[in-house]
């Protein structure tokens, strides 16, 4: 049985994209647990998220504890990664609308917490190391377009746009109790 072993925040350097390689409409986060504890002998499910076909998010296996998604040569990457997976094979098949909006908004939630900038969200066949075509070409294709424009190029980037944003809500509340 596997062993829990404990991830520090401050170790959290990757963010790490999978995908299920099943079905997307038909996979559920309970089957891939199931699968993750009754076949592979794991004491939960090996990702940190889980997406559905349909956007919905589920928490998989604590964040403060190393997931079991992306094994490489020392120094394995679970021990400074998160592990996000997305139902869906797409070395065949597109991620919906709703998952990459999801996805979307979760890694940029996770940046944040972590202090990650861009570049250090990967797709699993990215990382060094690796023999796998996970999270399929599909998949990629958006997450290197999101990596080039979707995502703040660094921490400080992501508070000042969080700081001018709360302003802005200041300011219209401030409005709205002149009335």
């Amino acid at each position: 049985m596997e062993e829990k072993i404990p991830l520090k925040p401050q170790d959290v350097k990757f963010l790490i994209i999978h995908h299920t390689a099943t079905p997307r409409d038909l996979t559920t986060f309970e089957a891939v647990k199931r699968y993750h504890v009754e076949k592979k002998g794991m004491y939960d499910i090996g990702y940190h998220f889980f997406i559905d076909s349909k956007g919905n998010l589920q928490k998989g296996r604590d964040e403060n504890l190393v997931g079991a998604h992306c094994k490489t040569p020392p120094p394995s990457m679970n021990l400074m990664s998160l592990g996000i997976c997305l139902a869906g094979d797409f070395t065949r098949e597109q991620p919906t609308r709703d998952q990459l909006n999801s996805l979307s908004e979760l890694l940029s939630r996770l940046m944040v917490k972590y202090q990650l900038t861009r570049d250090k969200v990967l797709g699993h066949c990215e990382v060094k190391g690796t023999a796998t075509l996970c999270p399929g070409q599909n998949l990629l294709i958006w997450l290197r377009d999101w990596r080039e424009k979707g995502a703040f190029s660094s921490f400080e980037e992501a508070v000042s746009e969080l700081e001018k944003v709360k302003d802005k809500l200041e300011e219209i509340i401030k409005k709205l109790k002149e009335r």
